[in-house]
């Protein structure tokens, strides 16, 4: 691994990922151009490719996605949204000695990844909320 140089860019890219939700290196981009003008989109995309490939974030793949990003180093799943499109990180009992193994069936294991497709909490308090107000409209109109 290659040691690089910590500039003011990368610092300002870095803590913008820390606080984003996975982001794709465009929508890290227009976050950070609107407050930063004078980062480029070569530069942010340059830089989070320079982190993953230093093991400093993690590029995710989920399904129907584009590539996004991590901060998040631990290991961890992810869920992804099928209504609202929300990528969360998933902290599980015993996820991480699968993510961590090294051996599997006498095969050499170099990454694993968990994804989870579905519906995010807040999808489902709102569409709990929606059946409930459709049953509460039709007691109504029953009466």
């Amino acid at each position: 691994m290659k040691k690089q140089r910590n500039t003011v860019q990368k610092r300002i890219i870095f803590g913008a990922l820390e606080r984003a939700d996975h982001p794709t290196a465009t929508e890290l981009y227009d976050g950070l151009h609107a407050e930063n003008p004078r980062i480029s989109r070569a530069t942010v995309f340059r830089v989070l490719s320079q982190y993953a490939e230093n093991g400093e974030i993690r590029r995710i793949h989920l399904q129907g996605t584009d590539e996004r990003y991590d901060a998040t180093m631990s290991p961890h799943a992810h869920m992804r949204c099928v209504v609202c499109g929300r990528i969360s990180d998933v902290f599980l009992p015993g996820l991480e000695d699968i993510l961590c193994a090294k051996r599997v069936d006498g095969c050499e294991v170099y990454s694993a990844e968990v994804d989870f497709t579905g519906m995010c909490k807040e999808c489902v308090a709102l569409r709990y909320k929606g059946v409930q107000k459709a049953a509460a409209a039709d007691a109504k109109n029953a009466d």
